[in-house]
This record gives structure tokens, sequence and C-alpha cells, in this order.
């Protein structure tokens, strides 16, 4: 069976854009590469900047035919330190260093923040980090401006590195003015989702939709979870947004390290049972930044993650500013290829546990565990989901089938959030066909797909107005039986 058409993956491909991935030839590049979604990291350009890109990405998806969403990451309150002169500086353990809210430039015994209640928030004996949480400090004590700590880990130590206070309520949003103003160019720019940074709880992410609201748009928002905090809102903050980044940068400093791999297979299975995409980030082929292949490990955590059941993986200095961008985003596709031809399958008994602690079922739930296991029962070539929303082709991805789902949309803003979702291939499609089957049919064929069976999903709002959903088993030839069977 030759689905040639298809993506040889179908975990989705997150590419970071920047200085190294932004001219149109290597975008078009990475789309043929595999890459599903090209994200503009908000915390590095300016606007005029992103608009050139956001212009070059979309022409770069005509000229290719591949479909790819736009995803603006917003910076939240990243707190850094000021500058450094001389540096870069080196700390060693036992050193008295102090962080001030003052504007100054800093020397080996004092360096300025961003971060202006700093000297509110903290207390004595509490744990900062600096420079991703290689530098640890212990706070001795608050005088003013002035946050007075002792080095308790040493390190090298440069300009406008990260701040990081595990386990402080900051009493700030997550969503900032600066944010806001990102947002709004944005989403005039034509982004189709919205990432926002250091979420805590599901109130950042409802400020942001309703900021988006006054602005008469409806983005598809995904919350980034790096905070410590977040980990204890994380019901919370899944049924506020659209789906989660499993940001393992500052998360892994947030948290203990030898947690992170647990806490990230936690958040995947979460995600899961209630049907939002995950992107699992960071790191993911660190050292293609520098070197044409991965280490070893490194294939092995983007493998593992797919096995997990992530939904998305994730690109950031390897696309952005590396020196193999495509080969990094071809690297990701063939792991991802390989993988999911290996992926156990889901086990009956796993479902229905799956089911069990998602408690009770709307329709769009039990179709898609409905679906699952009739695939078990009826190997297809394909499942086609006609949907308004969205939600009935993500319910069938959370169990992350074998074969593709053929999303069909007439609302080309549904099409685009499908592309962060397992294995969718998203269909717009304005105007609804008079015979579903056939239009299967005759997609398949495009396809090179002339045997077999395949599926289709229909529900209340789409062929049959008057009933629940049901599955309907069809020959992609049409000259032999068509079988149906009535769903949920």
């Amino acid at each position: 069976m030759n689905l040639a058409a298809l993506p040889s993956h179908k975990t989705k491909i997150v590419a970071t854009i920047g200085p190294a991935s932004d001219s149109p030839a290597m975008l078009e590049r990475l789309l043929l590469a595999g890459m599903n979604i090209a994200r503009l990291n908000f915390s590095h350009g300016d606007f005029p900047s992103h608009a050139t890109n956001i212009e070059r990405i979309r022409a770069a998806e005509r000229a290719t035919g591949r479909r790819v969403a736009i995803m603006a990451d917003l910076p939240g309150p990243k707190m850094r330190i000021g500058q450094l002169d001389p540096e870069p500086i080196e700390l060693q353990m036992g050193d008295s260093f102090t962080l001030t809210v003052d504007d100054i430039v800093g020397d080996a015994s004092r360096v300025s923040v961003n971060f202006k209640t700093l000297p509110q928030v903290v207390r004595p004996e509490d744990r900062l980090f600096l420079n991703d949480g290689l530098v640890h400090l212990v706070v001795q004590r608050i005088e003013g401006a002035d946050v007075h700590c002792q080095v308790a880990v040493g390190g090298e130590l440069r300009s406008r590195k990260g701040l990081n206070l595990p386990g402080i309520d900051l009493g700030i949003s997550a969503f900032t003015d600066h944010d806001r103003r990102c947002l709004e160019f944005a989403l005039g720019a034509g982004v189709d989702a919205v990432s926002q940074s250091f979420v805590e709880q599901a109130e950042d992410i409802q400020e942001l939709r309703d900021a988006a609201a006054a602005l008469g748009k409806s983005p598809f928002v995904i919350a980034k979870i790096e905070r410590s905090g977040a980990l204890k809102n994380i019901d919370q903050i899944l049924d506020a947004a659209d789906g989660i980044m499993i940001g393992r940068g500052d998360l892994g400093v947030e948290v203990p390290i030898e947690e992170i791999a647990v806490v990230q297979k936690q958040l995947i299975a979460k995600a899961s049972l209630v049907g939002k995409p995950v992107i699992t980030a960071t790191q993911m082929l660190e050292s293609m930044t520098i070197s044409r292949l991965p280490t070893r490990a490194e294939a092995t955590d983007v493998a593992n993650a797919i096995l997990d059941g992530t939904d998305a993986i994730m690109l950031s200095g390897e696309s952005a500013m590396g020196r193999y961008p495509e080969e990094s985003v071809r690297m990701l596709a063939r792991i991802a290829a390989f993988t999911e031809n290996h992926r156990p399958p889901t086990r009956l008994d796993d479902m229905r546990a799956m089911l069990k602690q998602s408690g009770p079922s709307n329709a769009a739930q039990a179709i898609g565990a409905l679906v699952e296991n009739s695939l078990d029962t009826v190997p297809c070539a394909a499942v086609f989901v006609p949907t308004r929303t969205g939600t009935t082709a993500r319910m069938i991805s959370r169990f992350n089938p074998g074969v593709w789902i053929v999303a069909i949309s007439r609302d080309h803003q549904v099409c685009q959030s499908l592309m962060f979702a397992y294995g969718v291939h998203p269909v717009h499609k304005p105007v609804d066909p008079d015979c579903w089957s056939d239009f299967a049919r005759d997609w398949l064929r495009e396809q090179d797909v002339t045997q077999g069976i395949a599926m289709l999903v229909a529900g209340p709002c789409d062929r049959f107005p008057d009933s629940n959903h049901r599955l309907e088993f069809m020959s992609i030839d049409p000259k032999r039986f068509v079988s149906q069977n009535a769903g949920a």
C-alpha cells in the first residue's frame, strides 16, 4: 500500500525558524523534509523580521503544496541577568554574589536582574538558579534592591543568562504586557497558533484567550509547561488550553533533573487522556547544531517520546541557528517513521483503563474508542472523519492508530489546528461532497491506494443529522461489497 503523497511520519515535527532557516529556499526544503509546524520565537527578533518570515513560510507552503501551521511562541516573564563586563565570569562555591534590581553593569560580585520584584518574593534559604541551572545560589539576606546570595554550585556566567526561582510564587501573570503586543501583531499577521511561556495556572491561558477575543480572534493555544507550579495545576491547565508543550529546558531546572523523564511521561499520558495534543521540546537533537548526526542518546530520547505517545517533537536551536537545519528535520522524520512502525499496539484492556480514568465519555470520546477497537478487527487503509471542530479526530488520534486519520473540515482554521495532532492529515473542503464514500474512495485513489477497506466516521453534524455517531466500512473498490456498522 503506497500513501506516497502523505508524510512518512505521523508524529508532527515543529521546527523553530531563525537565521539558519529563514531563507525562502531553506523553508521549502524544511517542508519537503517533514516540517509540519513552523515556530516563531518572539523572545528573539523584531516584528518586521517575524512578518517577513510569516510571508516566506506561506510562500514556501504554496510552492511545495505542503500544509504548515505557524505558531507564535510568546516569551512570558522570562527572568534574566543583565550585562556583565568583563565576561565571562567564573563563580566559585562559597563566593558571595549579589542580584540587584538596580540598573548596573555587573561584575564578579554583583549583577542586575530584570525581575523588579525579586527582593519582595524571595526569602533567606531560597535556592536560585542561573544559566540553565548550572550555577546554584542560596539567598542569605535581602537589603533594599539587593538580594545577597552565596554560591552553592559554581560555574561560568555570561550576560543575559536565565534566572530560575523554582517553587517560589512570583506573584505575576505568565501573560505580560509585552506578550499582549506580540499577540496582537502575530494574530494580525495570520499565525495559526500561540504558545504561552511559563504558564502556572489556567488563568494565564484565560488572559491570553480574552486578549485574542478582544481582537476578534480565536487561535489554537498551547500552554508551555516550564515551571514546577504548572505541575500542581496541570488538570486545570489542560482544561483551559488546546494543547501543551513540555519545555524541558526550564522545567529541568524547576524540578530535580532525575525526575524529568518521569514527569514527561506523566504529562504525555494526562494530555492523551483528554485528547489534547502535546509537544515534547528542548534538546531533542541538540548535538545537531554542530554535527550532521545526533548522539545515540538523542535518537533514543526522540523515539521514547514517540513511544510515550507525544503528538509532536520540536527543534529549537537545531533548526533556528544550527549548521544543519534540514538534516535535523530529516533525522526527526526518519526516527519517527521507524519508531511508529514498531510501536506496540494499544491493548484493549489498556484502552478500557484509559477511558475509565478520563471519566464519563462524550460522543467524540466514545467514537474515538470505538474506532480504535474496530481497527483491531477490520484492518483499514485510512479513517475518514468529517469534522467541524476537530474534536472527534483528536479523540481518535489519542490512541495513536497505525493508519492515517483523514480529517475533512469546511473550516480552514480547524485544519490548521489539526496539524498538531498525531496521525491526522487535515483536508480543507469548503463544501460537503454529495457522497462521503465516493469522496473517500477518490481521495485514496489519488494516493495510489486502490484495494482494501476504508472507515468513514459519521456523526450528527455530518451525513446523518438525526442519528448518533456511527462507523461505515467500505471497500475502496466501489464494485465490491460495502458493509455498515452502527457506532456510539
